[in-house]
């Protein structure tokens, strides 16, 4: 029994241990991206693997979450709920790669990793582009192993707190299938 015990008390610290570190997960994406919107054109498989580095990275689940209220989110069965984080990550995968200017940089710092404990982060880069400086700050939580962003702050606007604040007026006269109409319409507009 004690043999048991000792094997998952290794096992749960070989998960909190083998996790990077969350400055290092975001450059080694940075790197890649940073390749491809270096080139003057994308084929249709660079788009892909732009829109895949721009969006592995985030925990959708949580991120869509916080872009309800509480009450919004908790009022949804289990089906709705999954219905709006497939169609949320859909259209912020397909807009996000439609706004690539915002993540082209000339160079990257990084400053160490704010922890709060040893399952959330804050990393903050400083982007140059032709000069002119970008803050990014990346909030994550270590899901699974792996850190993942839930909310991506540019130059102190929360994308978490725009889509809570424009889905807030969208439901003050909507319904949540609605709601998930309108960002269904939004990715199938970004996929074009």
């Amino acid at each position: 029994m004690i043999s048991k015990i000792l094997v998952a008390l290794a096992c749960t610290a070989a998960l909190v241990f083998a996790a990077e570190d969350p400055v290092a997960v975001v450059k080694k994406k940075d790197v890649e991206l940073q390749t491809l919107l270096k080139k003057s054109s994308h084929s249709e498989k660079e788009m892909e693997r732009i829109k895949t580095l721009l969006n592995e990275s985030f925990d959708f689940e949580l991120l869509a979450k916080k872009s309800l209220s509480n009450n919004d989110w908790k009022a949804q069965n289990a089906e709705n709920q999954e219905k709006f984080v497939s169609e949320f990550q859909r259209m912020v995968r397909n807009s996000s790669a439609k706004r690539l200017q915002l993540y082209k940089a000339d160079s990257t710092v990084y400053e160490p990793a704010k922890m709060k404990g040893d399952k959330e982060a804050r990393v903050v880069a400083h982007l140059w582009n032709k000069g002119k400086e970008s803050v990014l700050e990346y909030k994550m939580s270590l899901v699974n192993g792996n850190w993942k962003a839930w909310d991506l702050v540019i130059d102190d606007l929360s994308t978490a707190r725009n889509y809570k604040e424009q889905f807030s007026q969208i439901l003050k006269t909507k319904s949540f299938q609605e709601l998930i109409d309108v960002i269904s319409k939004k990715a199938d507009e970004s996929e074009k």
